[in-house]
């Protein structure tokens, strides 16, 4: 009985000090293409969590068997925009625990979405933040518990 409260006190502890703030406002659109979506928010908002504007929403696809990934972007109706007034490369990097790798997203060809080939990840589950520019506008977003 001793060890059963204990648990059940430990485990009310951990829920009321848990980070919950995240990267930008919360999402709750569906995936248009199976991936995961975020805010896109301004780079220097980072640090306000949920209070940053959204500005965009992206989706982030992958596969947990190979290593290829897209990152489509939408306007807030999850409408696809124009990717001609962004920049061409996307800056980013796959976190797990304490170690970042980074690797960069190409615009495609097609002009709908960016890929590029991430690095291989050790657990699960991991993180992928983006960095990309619209003119002088810095962005960004965070995929946060992929698997």
């Amino acid at each position: 009985m001793k060890l059963l409260m204990s648990f059940i006190l430990s485990t009310v502890v951990f829920s009321v000090f848990a980070h919950d703030e995240g990267h930008g406002p919360a999402i709750k659109d569906e995936s248009v293409y199976g991936g995961k979506v975020t805010a896109i928010i301004k780079a220097d908002e980072v640090s306000i969590g949920r209070k940053a504007k959204m500005l965009y929403k992206g989706e982030l696809v992958h596969s947990s068997k190979d290593l290829d990934v897209k990152v489509y972007i939408y306007d807030l109706n999850m409408k696809p925009v124009d990717l001609k007034a962004f920049s061409n490369k996307i800056n980013a990097v796959l976190l797990e625990r304490n170690a970042e790798k980074k690797f960069e997203l190409t615009l495609d060809k097609s002009g709908k979405f960016f890929s590029g080939m991430r690095a291989k990840n050790k657990r699960v589950p991991f993180n992928i933040d983006i960095n990309l520019s619209k003119g002088d506008q810095k962005l960004f977003g965070a995929f946060d518990g992929l698997d």
